[in-house]
């Protein structure tokens, strides 16, 4: 797809769909809508893949969610129509790597397991690989793993990580190809029109996927929240240490190693991947104060973990202690007290849908979560409550 794509809008202010927001939400909304026949313009100031969670190098697949077995099947739907994406593009854009879920005790020593065994459960019973490893299994098969304070692991082996950037690209050059237009322009809403710098535009259908800016965007009409979180990459290189090497049992932390996902320590990561070092992402989400920049990569040198980060990984992932961040990545969420999604009319345009809350989850999910969305645009089915404007 071209980088650039730039319409004038002055001369064309009548339109079937209006997709708002070019991330991956919006394109998936707006292929999907293409796919069925609708004539689709997708708004947004970026080219896709520049800014927010689409603009990550990478993002985790996986299909633990505890009891939530909807957002399970949603997550392994959206494998199938990732893997129809690769072909298509042609280039692989999931990597399967497997993904943990570390069912550890939290700091506080209260909370417990129960998460990770309401995620074994649900996916046995929707059929969805997955292994319940015990600490000395999990250790013997992931040697750079520090599993004293563990119950247990659950090891998704069909799950992975997306190269998020480039699934992105791959989404809007898809559905430029089933016919879809990108207009370059500010978008603000008026009434149940929508302003593209500056010039009204009005549709049948009119959807606002635009993730942190939906709350601003449309006050009063969502719980969702704008949040940031930093990535930190470590350095690729051991050479790089600051402290001595650990036991070279514990080495491969350092090499290819799955996705990892502690959430009773609120933190997860991804082992070294496309040349970059370990991620590590502390999932602490704090106010969004300015937009990252596009990319989320700001000039000058990068900070130094967390200290409560670093303590967590000298016990989890020794190897991983030692090594500098080489670079860190800004990201936007738009966040839900409940993680849940949003998906709804406006109470007063019945014909402008909002989409959003994605909560840090949507990525994966976005294939089928758009091909949903537009089944609720269609009418083919009725929006679930979990999903209303709150």
């Amino acid at each position: 797809m071209r980088d650039t794509v730039k319409h004038d809008v002055k001369h064309d202010v009548q339109h079937d769909v209006l997709v708002i927001g070019a991330g991956v939400v919006g394109l998936s909304t707006a292929r999907e809508l293409a796919r069925r026949g609708r004539s689709v313009t997708v708004v947004d100031r970026y080219p896709p893949g520049r800014t927010g969670p689409s603009a990550a190098e990478s993002r985790i697949l996986r299909c633990a969610y505890g009891s939530r077995a909807w957002y399970s099947a949603l997550s392994w739907e959206s494998v199938r129509y990732w893997r129809e994406l690769e072909r298509e593009a042609g280039e692989e854009l999931l990597v399967t790597r497997g993904v943990l879920s570390l069912a550890s005790t939290g700091p506080d020593g209260t909370a417990g397991p129960e998460w990770e065994e309401e995620s074994h459960s649900a996916l046995r019973q929707l059929g969805i690989p997955a292994e319940r490893l015990s600490p000395g299994s999990a250790r013997r098969r992931f040697p750079g793993l520090g599993t004293a304070d563990l119950h247990f692991v659950l090891h998704e082996p069909a799950s992975g990580v997306l190269r998020a950037r480039r699934a992105v690209r791959a989404l809007a050059a898809s559905a430029e190809r089933r016919g879809c237009r990108f207009v370059r322009g500010t978008a603000t809403p008026a009434a149940g029109a929508v302003l593209v710098d500056g010039v009204a535009c009005t549709a049948d259908t009119v959807v606002w996927a635009v993730g942190t800016a939906l709350p601003a965007l449309h006050p009063g009409l969502t719980s969702a929240r704008a949040t940031a979180q930093v990535a930190y990459y470590l350095a690729a290189d051991s050479a790089a240490r600051t402290t001595p090497a650990p036991a070279p049992a514990l080495t491969p932390a350092l090499a290819p190693a799955p996705a990892w996902i502690d959430r009773n320590h609120a933190v997860y990561g991804i082992g070294a991947f496309d040349g970059r070092g370990a991620k590590v992402v502390p999932d602490v989400g704090t106010p969004l104060e300015a937009e990252p920049p596009p990319g989320g990569h700001r000039a000058g040198p990068p900070p130094a973990l967390p200290d409560g980060t670093t303590a967590y990984l000298r016990r989890r992932f020794p190897a991983l202690a030692g090594l500098p961040v080489a670079s860190v990545e800004e990201c936007g969420y738009a966040a839900t007290a409940d993680e849940e999604f949003v998906l709804g009319r406006h109470p007063a345009h019945e014909h402008v849908w909002l989409v959003g809350g994605d909560s840090g989850h949507g990525f994966k999910n976005a294939p089928a979560w758009g091909k949903y969305v537009c089944d609720a645009i269609d009418g083919t089915t009725t929006v679930h409550p979990r999903w209303r404007l709150h």
